[in-house]
């Protein structure tokens, strides 16, 4: 019986926190309340460990990093709410165990320390791919510990690889735990885009999307390179990471939303292990 409880996809901008957003929320209101939707049935299975995996964090490009501060924590100041803040106390025993298992499976990981970030000039704080979901999950109640990832440029197999390599760990460490893939969409969905409009950005995201829905894993492993430029994404690679942690279990996927009135595709997705340690099973 595995120790892991949910997964989850979930976007990261800034906008949606209601400090920042304000008055703008509004345009991303089924974004918030699946956002909210999510945070609460993750407190309901609850975990004692969250596992996130950002693209925002220290992006190698032929390794994932995983963060080993004992407490993490990270803010909003970039985007003008510095009280807007979240910490956690690292899980060190499953960090330590993801550690032996990315290693047993070939997997490239670095550790995140004081040294390797002066001399990469890296900011060891939670960067904003995290601190966005995590301020839902402070909010609905979770006290538990954090682990912190980031996702690396290595090929998309790897990426699923190192998400076995976490379930194995998950189940090593013997503690319920849920994985949240943070990450947005196409950046391309409106002529206003950040990142320019193509008219592939809404394909990527429903492809992704249906993917989820369906635990497709090759559809998203053997997508078109072309699609994936044209989407202009930052979830891929959290997503197929996800699948890798879910892989071989019996799961239920849901999708709570998505919308992109901003031009940036927001889809929030909620995985419900079926043969976990909780008490009863939802269906998401």
């Amino acid at each position: 019986m595995t120790k892991l409880v949910s997964c989850a996809l979930m976007p990261h901008p800034p906008i949606m926190i209601p400090e920042v957003g304000g008055s703008e929320l509004v345009k991303i209101q089924a974004t918030v309340n699946s956002a909210e939707e999510v945070a609460r049935l993750i407190k309901e299975d609850n975990p004692q460990t969250i596992v996130i995996i950002t693209p925002h964090g220290p992006v190698f490009e032929d390794a994932a990093s995983i963060s080993i501060h004992p407490r993490l924590k990270g803010n909003l100041a970039a985007f003008g709410v510095p009280d807007v803040s979240v910490a956690f106390e690292t899980d060190g025993l499953l960090v330590r165990h993801i550690l032996k298992q990315a290693k047993r499976l070939g997997v490239n990981l670095i550790e995140l320390t004081d040294d390797l970030a002066k001399n990469y000039r890296l900011n060891l704080e939670l960067d904003h791919g995290a601190v966005v979901p995590l301020y839902y999950l402070h909010k609905a109640g979770f006290k538990g510990q954090l682990v912190h990832l980031s996702i690396g440029m290595m090929p998309y197999e790897e990426m699923y690889t190192f998400g076995k390599a976490v379930q194995a760990a998950i189940d090593m460490a013997d503690k319920k735990v849920t994985v949240i893939a943070s990450g947005d969409l196409s950046h391309r969905l409106t002529l206003d885009a950040p990142a320019g409009y193509s008219p592939r950005g809404k394909e990527f995201d429903e492809l992704l999307l249906e993917a989820i829905k369906n635990h497709d894993v090759k559809a998203l492993l053997n997508i078109d390179p072309q699609l994936v430029d044209e989407a202009g994404e930052c979830g891929l690679r959290p997503v197929l990471f996800m699948m890798g942690v879910l892989g071989g279990l019996e799961s239920t996927a849901k999708i709570l939303s998505y919308e992109g009135p901003f031009g940036v595709g927001y889809g929030i997705a909620f995985i419900s292990v079926k043969d976990s340690e909780k008490g009863g099973n939802k269906s998401g």
